[in-house]
């Protein structure tokens, strides 16, 4: 079997592509699309989201006949080149408004809201008050981001949101899109097109600032749960009593059930997953109502500078791996790199901040990746419209295969595996731990989280609180369940993956996929790793590097039931160690490798149109040499020639094996390093080029 899902690893399906948004954001030429689609195709993108955006004509408008003869044709294409689609379910986002087409065709279906005045007619009275001041239920005038210029926040024609608390509302919305893209693609459903995404659901919509989440009647659903509509005041004072918990929690309540699970049966019905993900990053009872549930990363919430375990937003992609986990589903979901430019400015994003983004995300069990945009057109102010594309508009995308084989590969080894997480951390939805969860990290102590609302589902037997063939022996959290509940990480005697020294930067996953254990290892800091790990197994260990795909058998040593390793991590990478228990198999050693020291390389060319410098160096080879290898640094991509062959690309690696390309005598290697995009498309001039002349002593 391990010789099985090493080759599956390096030869990974189509399934695991990722499947970026794709805006469809100018007038769309048909041919242009399919020539797109193949160059997508071609670079290992097998699948996107069709998301209309901001840039097209307002002569075409959204869910016309002539909207969806595009649609149709890209649909069409799709198929035609066995890729994936998924539909996307709002013009432009946040969903269930249908562009403002729900309000228009009932004024009493725009979002509902409450706030406080000293006006009663204002709205409809909720509770008054002493001081003269009232609670009012009103049309709180929420928008929408629409996909026409002038439609953006703020601006005159922003379509109006519409009460997703409104049973009758979000069939409206149903109807409007869904049954319409159904009823002219119903052939391509369950097949090549997989899912409806839908995009952080906002009751108020937009631009409601002073209001908070309301529909017609909602009083009544408090009273009827005890709770006292005058203390709705809390909310406003910011003060928490029972009536804002009770509100708290029948808002979430109303929303999953009037909004979520009428998409989710109305997905089911129709062959398809409903996907995206809900508004915030601790939304855990939400997940339950996405055949793969999902989250957002984007604006740098986390990042490599302040770290991967820092604030509320650290959470989201466990929120999503672990929903999955304890309800069966397959896949989990991140829309993932919007936004996050270093530095607040646009288009500075870098090939190195996208793979630590990747790990960062598969070592918590994403299996599927939603990339934050690749552009159909950049033209006049598309371009600064929610930058960067991290795709066919980057310098990177010709070497793009590289990242999307790295992501079918993560994705595959965290699909139809179970992680081995002894620890369940009990949560509620919009306020999942993230600090008491630091150390577990820190201590490569695997967890997983568990909502409260999950544990009617759970059973507790022998000391061990048993979910979904999950099986945990330690709680964190509070209750009255046999299970051991522990405060931190202290308190737990039983290590899986272990270290000679602390290595607050490392992240473990041990998964076990067809009997096979992998322990996938991530450094997650801008510092080389180098300590000794020992792990509860014993065979042998196979070491996989998930980028290039090559495997080798690592030098071990078993004692005491662990099998003890060396490892070494440099920043931005990664590891899969698997396990062959049977040790029936014969694997190649790790090749010694020949450090090349003091090349002297000299700029030659600088091409500032193309934000590219070209350095080049002369190497003698000696007699007997072989499998020789450099490294440099650079910023912010290399590619590397000798003799004018190309031999490899560098983005995060700074390492250039090149043995096999060299010839007995002189040999000239060249180095094209490109710079950042931002280069272009901002008014920021960011460095790049090769760091001379102290940085080449090799490894």
């Amino acid at each position: 079997m391990i010789n099985k899902i090493i080759s599956e690893i390096i030869s990974p399906s189509k399934e695991f592509t990722p499947i970026p948004f794709w805006f469809l954001n100018d007038e769309l030429d048909k041919a242009e699309l399919k020539r797109r689609l193949e160059d997508f195709n071609e670079k290992g993108v097998n699948g996107v989201v069709l998301h209309p955006r901001m840039g097209i004509p307002e002569s075409t408008e959204y869910l016309s006949e002539e909207y969806f003869d595009i649609i149709r044709f890209i649909v069409k294409t799709a198929k035609e080149l066995d890729m994936l689609i998924v539909l996307y379910d709002e013009a432009m986002y946040p969903s269930g408004s249908a562009h403002g087409l729900v309000v228009k065709s009932n004024p009493d279906f725009a979002s509902i809201g409450i706030k406080l005045t000293d006006n009663p007619d204002e709205g409809k009275v909720i509770a008054a008050f002493d001081d003269g001041y009232c609670i009012v239920s009103r049309k709180c005038g929420g928008t929408i981001r629409g996909i026409h210029f002038g439609e953006d926040d703020g601006e005159e024609n922003a379509p109006l949101s519409a009460d997703i608390l409104n049973p009758d509302a979000v069939d409206k919305f149903i109807n409007l899109t869904h049954d319409a893209y159904y009823s002219r693609l119903r052939e391509y459903f369950g097949n090549t097109i997989i899912g409806f995404f839908t995009d952080e659901p906002c009751i108020l919509g937009r631009n409601s600032a002073g209001y908070f989440d309301w529909t017609d009647g909602f009083e009544n659903d408090i009273i009827r749960a005890g709770g006292k509509p005058e203390e709705l005041r809390g909310l406003f004072d910011g003060e928490e009593n029972e009536t804002v918990k009770i509100y708290g929690r029948l808002i979430r309540e109303r929303l999953n059930n009037v909004y979520y699970k009428r998409l989710y049966d109305w997905c089911g019905a129709h062959g398809i997953a409903l996907m995206g993900h809900p508004k915030d990053s601790g939304d855990i009872d939400e997940e339950r109502f996405f055949h793969i549930p999902g989250q957002d990363l984007v604006f740098r919430w986390v990042s490599p500078e302040n770290g991967g375990t820092v604030g509320a937003h650290s959470v989201q992609a466990k929120c999503s791996s672990d929903a999955a986990r304890h309800s069966g589903k397959r896949r989990n979901m991140n829309e993932c790199f919007g936004v996050c430019s270093r530095e607040n400015i646009p288009w500075y994003f870098t090939a190195d901040d996208m793979k630590w983004y990747i790990d960062w995300l598969g070592v918590r069990g994403v299996n599927m990746f939603v990339p934050h945009a690749f552009y159909y057109s950049l033209a006049g102010k598309r371009k600064d419209e929610r930058p960067p594309d991290v795709g066919p508009n980057n310098i990177w995308w010709r070497h793009y295969k590289l990242f999307s084989d790295y992501i079918k590969r993560v994705s595959y080894i965290m699909t139809d595996s179970e992680n081995c997480a002894k620890t369940a951390v009990l949560c509620e939805s919009g306020a999942v731990p993230y600090e008491s969860v630091k150390e577990l990290y820190e201590r490569q102590i695997e967890f997983n989280y568990l909502p409260y609302s999950l544990l009617n589902s759970a059973r507790a037997e022998n000391g061990r609180l048993k979910i979904a063939g999950y099986e945990y022996k330690y709680i964190i959290g509070e209750t009255t369940l046999p299970i051991k509940s522990i405060k931190n990480a202290d308190e737990i005697d039983e290590r899986d993956f272990r270290t000679s020294i602390p290595a607050k930067d490392l992240r473990v996953s041990h998964l076990i996929k067809r009997g096979v254990h992998m322990y996938f290892i991530v450094n997650e800091g801008e510092n080389d790793v180098v300590v000794k790990a020992d792990m509860p197994l014993s065979g042998t260990p196979v070491a996989m590097d998930l980028w290039s795909g090559e495997y080798y058998k690592m030098p071990s040593v078993f004692k005491d039931g662990r099998t003890y390793i060396d490892l070494s991590l440099e920043r931005r990478e990664s590891l899969l160690t698997l396990f062959d228990m049977d040790g029936n198999n014969e694997y190649t050693a790790m090749p010694e490798q020949t450090v090349i020291d003091g090349l002297d390389f000299k700029l030659i060319e600088e091409n500032s149109a193309d934000i590219t410098k070209t350095y080049a160096a002369r190497y003698e080879r000696q007699e007997g040499v072989r499998n020789e290898y450099f490294r440099v640094t650079f910023d912010e991509m290399a590619e590397c020639y000798v003799n004018g062959t190309f031999c490899g690309a560098g983005f995060f690696n700074r390492g250039f094996r090149i043995g096999e390309y060299l010839t007995d005598g002189i040999n000239e290697i060249r180095l094209v390093i490109t710079g950042n995009i931002a280069n272009k498309y901002s008014n920021k001039k960011i460095p790049y080029g090769l760091n001379l002349p102290d940085d080449f002593a090799g490894a």
